[in-house]
């Protein structure tokens, strides 16, 4: 098969294509000038390649995987598209779904390689957890129907939700770790300390912080565990029943990273873990701009590059787009009053792009503007 006849699937699996996205030199930008050049057809095909293999490789740099270990993504990425006679497959339905792949295979890099085991979790809820706690615990209960303030001795601050209770120990601030246990759910704002670190045990997922803010919903007879950050950096992992019973004694603790507006979903049944962003983003930083205009993201002819980046700055999220297919489109129009989603319907309609939600980053496909 030649490159005339590939698909989006077909470039994203070809080594060399990959390595031209990568690692761009003088050679192979002429090279796939050329090619484009001859088979203008193959545009579309080609840039929606790019846009996933540059997503696939901000992920594995924003989560800490060495270079090295990306054959391993595309070796696994291929066994996720076996069929059962063992043949592979060469082509999925669509290109996203071949990027969904891929970002399954991520979530399972972050797991150093190991898979989760079923049956290893044992439906951990609060009383399995606060049973393994070495010192004496303390319990906050909120039988009432609006929510409570419970601020501990380092001087975070838990708001617990109604039908929901806490415990932590006696003596919070004294040894190398906080932790507390929840059932139910609590928003906590966690005061920082990096000899310190602080985690939450919530059915059968572990929280680590140092110090932010965010928000585990765990009730006991819920299918689901979500954690959703609204500032700072937390580290989400499902616990092993060799985690409960020893406890962690590492300072790190393995998992999906989140950012602000990012949140992780367990599923408990499957045992499960996703990453995505929340239902609302919210701004969590000013632009800081040259003019109100802008802060207010009020835009005339603006290049779509440099909207982007400004929702993008604002909200804290990762936008992937190819920067060279949109340098021709512009907007214009006030998006001041809309919701983060409502903000790319506009702009995708405007220039007549597509964005789709994949591992807590929107990707931006287009054809371009003339």
């Amino acid at each position: 098969m030649t490159y005339s006849d590939f698909t989006a699937n077909d470039f994203i699996e070809d080594a060399q294509f990959r390595l031209w996205v990568q690692q761009p030199n003088e050679v192979s930008d002429r090279f796939w000038a050329n090619f484009l050049e001859e088979n203008p057809e193959k545009n579309i095909a080609i840039a929606n390649a790019r846009t996933i293999l540059l997503a696939i490789e901000q992920q594995t740099e924003r989560e800490f995987i060495s270079k090295q270990d990306e054959d391993q993504v595309f070796a696994q990425i291929q066994e996720q598209i076996e069929d059962e006679k063992g043949q592979r497959i060469r082509r999925l339905p669509t290109w996203l779904g071949w990027a969904a792949a891929a970002s399954v295979v991520l979530g399972v890099m972050l797991w150093q390689f190991l898979p989760i085991n079923s049956q290893e979790i044992n439906q951990v809820v609060y009383e399995n957890n606060k049973a393994k706690a070495l010192s004496p615990l303390t319990e906050k209960i909120n039988s009432s129907t609006k929510t409570i303030l419970v601020t501990l001795d380092d001087g975070s601050s838990i708001f617990l939700n109604p039908n929901s209770k806490i415990s932590y120990a006696k003596n919070f601030n004294q040894g190398n770790i906080r932790e507390v246990y929840l059932s139910g759910e609590a928003f906590f704002e966690v005061a920082k300390n990096p000899n310190k670190p602080f985690l939450v045990y919530a059915n059968e997922l572990v929280t680590k912080v140092l110090g932010t803010s965010f928000n585990v919903r765990a009730f006991a007879d819920e299918k689901n565990v979500i954690v959703k950050v609204r500032t700072g950096r937390v580290a989400v992992a499902v616990a092993r029943i060799t985690d409960v019973q020893q406890k962690i004694s590492s300072r790190e603790l393995d998992g999906i990273m989140l950012l602000p507006n990012q949140q992780a979903v367990l599923s408990r049944q499957e045992v499960r873990l996703v990453k995505s962003l929340v239902e609302n983003p919210a701004i969590i930083s000013k632009n800081q701009p040259e003019n109100l205009m802008q802060q207010q993201f009020i835009f005339n002819a603006e290049s779509a590059t440099q909207v982007f980046k400004s929702i993008e700055k604002a909200y804290g999220i990762d936008i992937v787009f190819d920067e060279t297919l949109l340098s021709e489109c512009q907007f214009t129009g006030n998006l001041t009053d809309e919701s983060l989603y409502e903000k790319l319907d506009i702009i995708c309609k405007t220039i007549e792009a597509q964005y789709q939600i994949m591992d807590a980053q929107v990707i931006i496909t287009s054809k371009g503007c003339q």
